[in-house]
């Protein structure tokens, strides 16, 4: 398992299952995406100054997420139910295979399932805390399972928005936080084409079953 590679898929998945509030508001649908750009500053222990990144998103309930960050450094990170991947100048430098490491296909199902608007996996993992209307709200996520190789890494997640995802934070049991602002979001029913349907469908690995 490569640790470096979980890490860093940990943000936008996250972030993706942030997303899943969406049932407060509008839904997606099978042949929906999401597609937005986020800004995300980083606080770690030991680092008196904050990290900052931003990029783009694109979220397809049933195929998976990618996760552009453009600035500081070009990286792709794709999440899909076949694994994780991470692209950086246009060459894969590191994949985790789903059907090597379960609970990644745990994460995804997860994740697709809450964007269909069925919570029942997500609120085995999670505490689920949501406060306000469909105008203004806020979620609290915290972790039940201390021991998950993701959900054990955090002390909670906190979402707010109105009709879309507005903000994110995430507290880490090691200090760490981050923050993530989402901007220009639409929901739109256009097939995928070109780049972003290349990176969802990796003819390589095969999801897990």
């Amino acid at each position: 398992m490569n640790r470096l590679l979980i890490a860093a898929a940990a943000i936008p998945f996250l972030s993706s299952v942030c997303f899943a509030q969406l049932t407060i508001g509008p839904s997606l649908t099978p042949g929906q995406t999401l597609r937005g750009r986020f800004v995300q500053a980083r606080n770690l222990k030991g680092i008196p100054s904050t990290l900052k990144s931003d990029g783009t998103f694109v979220l397809a309930p049933g195929r998976g997420l990618i996760w552009r960050t453009e600035d500081p450094i070009h990286t792709i990170t794709v999440i899909t139910p076949a694994g994780i991947r991470q692209v950086i100048n246009g060459s894969e430098v590191q994949r985790i295979e789903a059907a090597k490491v379960p609970f990644v296909a745990h994460f995804y199902d997860m994740l697709n399932g809450a964007l269909m608007g069925d919570w029942t996996a997500m609120r085995r993992d999670f505490l689920v805390e949501t406060t306000g209307d469909r105008g203004t709200w806020r979620t609290l996520l915290t972790p039940l399972q201390p021991t998950d190789p993701i959900a054990g890494m955090l002390v909670s997640i906190v979402i707010t928005g109105g009709k879309m995802v507005d903000g994110v934070e995430i507290r880490r049991t090691n200090g760490d936080s981050e923050h993530i602002a989402f901007l220009d979001q639409s929901v739109s029913s256009v097939a995928l084409s070109g780049d972003d349907a290349r990176l969802l469908v990796d003819k390589n690995i095969s999801p897990a079953n």
